[in-house]
């Protein structure tokens, strides 16, 4: 394949939005809102919403490897669910993505949604006046770079390397702040 050739989302994948139910405090269903994600879309399991077992229909639970896109909002980004964190369901605001795999590898087209060129397009393809939000249309004439499946999975490895190193570098920050904050106080006696 020619690393110059696009292809769009709506040739791929089929994209509907989250159900908007009416949510419990109580154990339930995983309700993910935008709140249960970092600025760059990673899952913080910090569920505090829930909907009730009665409430759902099997067909709106998210399934492995879908992914979710929120749809409006100062924070775009896009997040792969896995079922490692429990039944769940994608709120209103999110866009649910089906890939089909046999074109589009769910990490890459991950990948390639969460780079700040995508970012760009869908900030500047945004509507609203004082809410930013995507259409359904610009979501799916959003066009990535069409890849054999081979170079997909490259793209993958290098991508997951990268948000591990990234991960390890917050983690080192977190606990440089922890150990300044420690020492400020035992030096001072605050």
């Amino acid at each position: 394949m020619h690393k110059n050739t696009k292809i769009k989302l709506a040739d791929f994948c089929t994209v509907n939005f989250g159900p908007y139910l009416k949510s419990v405090q109580d154990k339930g269903v995983l309700y993910l809102q935008v709140k249960n994600f970092s600025d760059s879309g990673s899952y913080l399991d910090n569920i505090d919403t829930y909907v009730s077992f009665d409430d759902v229909k099997t067909s709106l639970l998210l399934q492995q490897d879908d992914i979710i896109f929120v749809s409006k909002g100062l924070k775009f980004f896009a997040y792969k669910y896995d079922q490692m964190i429990g039944d769940a369901i994608a709120s209103s605001i999110f866009y649910i993505i089906k890939v089909n795999q046999s074109i589009i590898l769910p990490d890459y087209l991950l990948c390639m949604m969460n780079h700040p060129k995508s970012l760009s397009y869908f900030y500047s393809a945004s509507a609203g006046s004082s809410i930013p939000s995507i259409r359904k249309k610009e979501l799916l004439d959003f066009e990535i770079p069409l890849i054999s499946i081979e170079e997909q999975k490259k793209v993958i490895e290098f991508f997951n390397c990268h948000k591990e190193q990234i991960k390890i570098m917050e983690d080192l920050k977190e606990k440089k702040q922890l150990l300044f904050n420690q020492t400020i106080n035992q030096l001072t006696g605050i």
